[in-house]
């Protein structure tokens, strides 16, 4: 190695929990983590601060069920590092769309992207795939769901749309910026594309040929708006908050997917509903249950309030308070645990804060853990006395003790 290269050096822990603008999926017993970025990380061999994006061919694979991270390395297509981008699953698929490439990498420059790419999970390899029809405009910080084998994305930040999309949704310019960067904003885009049947084509041996819809819909659409939150239940598509312009709302909007109706505003005056915020999260835990968590407000101060929201009859229900959280990722796992993984602890307008990214999980418990899990900790959490007698537990418990203490002494 020539004396002039450095390279950072990363420990397990900054890997798996330094990151915001991250994806987080389920699928069978895991929690999987992909991409985004690392802000103000210290590369020791020159003692100063980097921005690091993390590498897209690694996937982080926590165990909900022993509470143990591993590492899963990808192949193929890999696609360029960037944060901000959508990843929706569908049968033994993870379809990633748009972000921001801060670095140029894989041929991309920097900006933002308007890629498809598939994550094959059976195989771990990765395809950017190149649907017909209109594309959508590139963006970052939009939202992405599925619904009977269709992927939908809706709104983000990023150019003004070309010839050929305009017209389709509303686009708002960023005037802040300066006059010498292209021209970037939020857009209120409904694009869609159908995936059914994708596993079937393949395994005869050709591609399904994919093409980019823009949905109809009724009903008062929402306007323009980035880091905003959404989450299915059943047929309705709910969606809050997120930014335009100088102004973070907290409007709630409801898409039936049935008849493709926006609800219009649902926010009821005569009630407490949270404030305005943009970088949080929202999460079904139950049918007509959703977890709203976290987020940056509008005097720039990071959240850390929990509101459950019930549906359909729109009513907000403050829970206590967690740990302050910003362009987090929620998770709600089949334990009954809603995963809070990554994001800032700090206001990102704070330039002496903007560094500390969150140091662990947070996880807030919806059902009792189970006796395995339970059993785990303890043990774990009287490692001093109790570790001599560990030898006479059977061997899988002693590989699940051995991994835990070696994964929490990286911290």
């Amino acid at each position: 190695m020539s004396s002039q290269t450095y390279v950072p050096f990363f420990t397990m822990h900054d890997k798996i929990h330094h990151r915001s603008g991250h994806i987080t999926f389920l699928y069978k017993e895991y929690m999987l983590v992909w991409g985004g970025y690392m802000e103000n990380a210290v590369e020791r061999s020159r003692i100063r601060e980097i921005c690091v994006y993390h590498n897209t061919n690694e996937l982080w694979a926590y165990d909900i069920n022993t509470e143990i991270w591993s590492l899963i390395l990808t192949k193929g297509d890999t696609p360029p590092r960037n944060s901000g981008a959508c990843g929706v699953l569908h049968d033994d698929f993870l379809y990633v769309f748009g972000g921001y490439h801060g670095v140029s990498d894989n041929f991309v420059m920097e900006g933002n992207s308007n890629q498809l790419l598939r994550l094959d999970l059976t195989t771990m390899t990765w395809k950017q795939l190149f649907p017909k029809g209109v594309a959508p405009s590139p963006c970052d910080k939009l939202v992405g769901w599925e619904y009977q084998g269709r992927l939908y994305f809706f709104g983000g930040f990023g150019p003004a749309p070309d010839i050929w999309s305009s017209g389709t949704f509303d686009f708002v310019p960023d005037h802040s910026l300066m006059e010498t960067h292209p021209q970037r904003g939020w857009n209120n885009q409904l694009v869609s594309i159908d995936v059914r049947n994708c596993r079937e084509f393949l395994s005869k041996g050709r591609e399904k040929e994919l093409l980019w819809e823009w949905p109809k819909t009724s009903g008062a659409m929402p306007s323009p708006r980035a880091a905003h939150a959404a989450d299915i239940c059943g047929s309705k598509l709910y969606l809050f908050g997120g930014r335009l312009k100088y102004n973070r709302m907290n409007d709630l909007h409801c898409l039936d997917m049935e008849t493709m109706h926006w609800s219009g505003d649902l926010k009821k005056c005569h009630q407490a509903n949270p404030e305005g915020r943009s970088w949080h999260s929202l999460t079904f835990v139950e049918d007509g249950k959703a977890v709203l968590y976290g987020g940056f407000n509008q005097h720039n101060i990071i959240l850390k309030d929990c509101w459950v929201l019930e549906v359909p009859s729109v009513n907000w229900i403050k829970l206590c308070d967690g740990r302050p959280r910003l362009w987090h990722r929620a998770s709600f796992l089949n334990t009954g645990d809603l995963i809070i993984m990554g994001g800032h602890k700090h206001s990102i307008t704070d330039p002496g804060k903007f560094q500390d990214h969150a140091e662990e999980l947070f996880v807030l418990n919806f059902t009792p853990k189970s006796l395995l899990r339970l059993c785990l900790d303890e043990i774990l959490k009287h490692q001093k006395q109790l570790s001599q007698n560990w030898c006479w537990l059977p061997e899988t418990l002693q590989a699940m003790l051995r991994l835990r203490v070696e994964q929490c002494s990286l911290r």
